[in-house]
């Protein structure tokens, strides 16, 4: 099968989407090709369908589930033609070197939030953090042309950061959504009526978790080796702006009843501006940066699941 550029039409839908949804990953991929940063937003672009699917409110529960498992599976069945669009789309991206098990991976991550979700184990957050977000750091690593396996640890642990981040930041909105993502004793519906005697539960919660997310950042952020040098710093840039947003989230004490936390414009060019240095410093680097080693206790919860054991 040969490789087909992603084509103008495509290609532009993406971006628009990215731009619109995505603001953060669109303001780092302007330090991307145009190759690189058409292939970025339409990868975007195929998981939040998928995501769109697994939050789709005006179908039962079943019905979602059912979508997604004719979506897999036309996936899994490379030869035969999809009914389905999205299907398609992600079946192009295959030819750009997206492992199927991967889409596959992250399309089980997402049936999980096809039914309610209450969390009661760090080993349960993280595995569907993995699997939901973990995967997508594995596709970029195809999208970049990074071809050592040795990266995709690291590129895994970036995903589960941003994951975690996003889980910190959303625990409101997603009670409404029937979920509890954070392992803490604290009833859905609880979190949904954000009642005073549960602010501080969670709070800590929220605080642990961005704790550890730092821990996956810090070990992301020592594989950017890998990536060619343009692409290091759009990776850069687009985990230290997410990354302040867990540093907003506890500069505000961690306050998720009062809503998302985000990251305006102005803080994102700011951030930009001070991370110019480090920018510098990434795109000048060497490619090779021997005895850097991914450290294994990271993925202690992650056994089995694929690249997780590199």
């Amino acid at each position: 099968m040969s490789i087909q550029p992603v084509s103008t039409a495509q290609g532009k839908r993406a971006r628009q989407a990215l731009a619109t949804h995505g603001k953060t990953f669109f303001w780092a991929s302007f330090f991307l090709s145009n190759h690189q940063a058409t292939l970025a937003a339409t990868l975007y672009l195929c998981c939040r369908q998928l995501d769109d699917i697994a939050d789709d409110l005006t179908l039962i529960d079943e019905q979602r589930r059912t979508l997604l498992t004719q979506i897999k599976n036309e996936i899994l069945q490379q030869d035969a033609t999809p009914a389905h669009e999205l299907s398609t789309a992600w079946l192009e991206l295959v030819q750009h070197g997206i492992d199927v098990d991967t889409i596959v991976c992250l399309i089980d991550g997402l049936m999980q939030d096809t039914r309610q979700i209450c969390f009661e184990q760090q080993r349960e957050l993280e595995r569907y953090s993995y699997r939901v977000a973990g995967t997508v750091g594995i596709m970029m690593c195809a999208v970049l042309g990074v071809k050592n396996p040795h990266a995709l640890p690291f590129a895994i642990d970036l995903g589960i950061a941003m994951q975690l981040t996003n889980i910190c930041r959303d625990v409101l909105e997603d009670s409404g959504l029937g979920r509890r993502y954070l392992p803490v004793d604290i009833p859905i519906a609880t979190l949904l009526k954000a009642t005073e005697d549960s602010h501080q539960p969670a709070a800590q919660a929220i605080e642990a978790q961005l704790a550890n997310a730092d821990l996956f950042y810090r070990s992301a952020l020592n594989g950017l080796h890998y990536l060619p040098r343009g692409s290091r710093v759009a990776i850069y840039l687009a985990a230290t702006l997410y990354r302040a947003i867990g540093s907003k989230l506890r500069v505000k004490k961690c306050a998720w009843w009062r809503g998302r936390v985000y990251l305006s414009a102005g803080e994102k060019l700011l951030i930009t501006l001070r991370a110019l240095p480090v920018i510098l410093s990434l795109f000048m680097a060497s490619a090779s940066k021997p005895g850097v080693k991914h450290h294994p206790t990271l993925h202690q919860y992650l056994g089995g699941l694929p690249h997780a054991d590199i």
